[in-house]
């Protein structure tokens, strides 16, 4: 058992193909809007609004509609005008299958009944049974609950994190990019992930296509991409009262003894690695 997404279990349960949850992905894409593409759509506010909520929101882990608000480029009736609206129209990827002829309407039920009860240890609040001496520290829990978050705010990738595993030996994919966090317990924040999900995540963050990023302005990107997770989640430890303060990326950081984390991802492979010092 690991974590997954529903479309990767209904392939490896037989239901679909690679090829049929593709093409469901892709209709998410084109019908699925963000609050911000809505508002935009609907003529509330215009893209240099929605850059400044999403720039605002990379430093302050708070909701898009919420900080819209409070920026006054959205008024509270149009935030639930929006809100409405996306829940309205928004279609998920068990309903796209079934709409493209992919899967029966007869099997939707019984399959999303068979992967909650096959996810059900991954579900929110999963994550807080760490395992010692992982569960002493007070910045991993942040890490583990912002991360998912900041890859769909920045990079609109949709993450889920596995549990925990002893690190027995280093993953096998290519690029690696660490962030130390100095507090009472030091702790060595990790992704290590394949071209497809560091890319993803890099051009996310700088702004760059992925058709230009080379290996060295990639990992700058992903460093980027970890300098905002863990930022936001040391703001979020500072207001408990504990102090912390960040390192600088290394991107060829030696694992060693700690923790493993499998991510699943809508875009490439990885995974995160939390290492104490």
């Amino acid at each position: 058992m690991s974590v997954k997404f529903f479309g990767q279990f209904l392939i490896e349960q037989g239901e679909v193909d690679a090829g049929n949850v593709r093409e469901a992905l892709d209709l998410l894409g084109q019908t699925n809007r963000s609050l911000g593409e809505i508002a935009v759509e609907e003529g509330m506010m215009v893209e240099a609004d929605v850059a400044r909520v999403n720039h605002s929101q990379r430093g302050n882990d708070r909701p898009f509609g919420d900080l819209a608000v409070e920026l006054g480029v959205l008024t509270s009736e149009q935030l639930v005008d929006c809100l409405r609206m996306q829940r309205e129209r928004r279609l998920l990827i068990g309903e796209a299958l079934v709409h493209l002829g992919h899967l029966g309407t007869e099997r939707l039920g019984p399959m999303l009944d068979a992967f909650k009860a096959d996810q059900a240890q991954y579900e929110v609040g999963a994550l807080g049974q760490l395992p010692d001496p992982l569960a002493n520290n007070r910045v991993a829990p942040y890490v583990l609950d912002l991360l998912p978050k900041f890859c769909m705010r920045v990079a609109r990738m949709n993450v889920k994190v596995g549990d925990a595993q002893v690190l027995a030996e280093a993953p096998l994919w290519p690029h690696r990019v660490s962030l130390p966090i100095h507090a009472h317990r030091g702790l060595d924040v990790t992704l290590v992930g394949d071209h497809d999900f560091m890319t993803c995540l890099a051009s996310g963050t700088s702004g760059i296509p992925t058709a230009k990023l080379d290996r060295e302005l990639m990992l700058d990107g992903v460093g980027e991409f970890l300098n905002v997770l863990a930022g936001n989640a040391i703001s979020a430890l500072e207001r408990t009262g504990v102090q912390a303060e960040l390192g600088t990326p290394d991107h060829d950081a030696e694992l060693a003894d700690g923790w493993l984390f499998d991510l699943a991802t809508s875009t490439g492979r990885a995974a995160l690695v939390l290492m104490q010092f």
